[in-house]
């Protein structure tokens, strides 16, 4: 798997992320399950917060996927209520530090960020641009997901 079919992945269910967020209930806690799911039917084994290894045991990881021995480390953060719009990459950049803090041996470290907004998008848009070698985005059905490989 590579950070493209991740993002396959999960636009491919645009429509339903598109409804949770409409709810405008706590929409990141439904994504974490969500996702897991999505994982699942792509035959990935998962696991969710999973301590990083020392010394940041304190540290817990939002999910850790699995294809046969490859194993990706991944981070995920949405768009909110508490952090739209720009305050999106700013919280990010903070797991963009975090997950540089995974040492465990893995095929690949990767930031999920999804978006809604315009300005959200708009900032990630930037950030791909500015992280090229780094960063991936794409956008179906209004959500936008960029994917940080650290």
């Amino acid at each position: 798997m590579n950070n493209t079919d991740l993002s396959r992945i999960i636009l491919s269910d645009h429509s339903r992320i598109a409804a949770a967020i409409s709810t405008g209930a706590a929409w990141e806690v439904w994504f974490q399950v969500e996702f897991l799911i999505l994982l699942r039917a792509a035959h990935l084994g998962v696991a969710r917060e999973v301590a990083y290894p020392p010394p940041n045991q304190g540290l817990h990881l939002d999910v850790l996927a699995g294809q046969g021995v490859k194993q990706y480390a991944i981070e995920v953060k949405v768009e909110s209520a508490t952090n739209a719009g720009n305050r999106l990459l700013a919280e990010t950049r903070k797991d963009i530090e975090k997950i540089a803090k995974f040492t465990e041996p893995v095929e690949a470290r990767w930031v999920v960020s999804l978006a809604y907004s315009d300005e959200a998008k708009r900032t990630l848009r930037g950030f791909t641009v500015e992280n090229g070698g780094h960063a991936i985005y794409h956008e179906e059905g209004g959500i936008g997901c960029m994917i940080f490989s650290v």
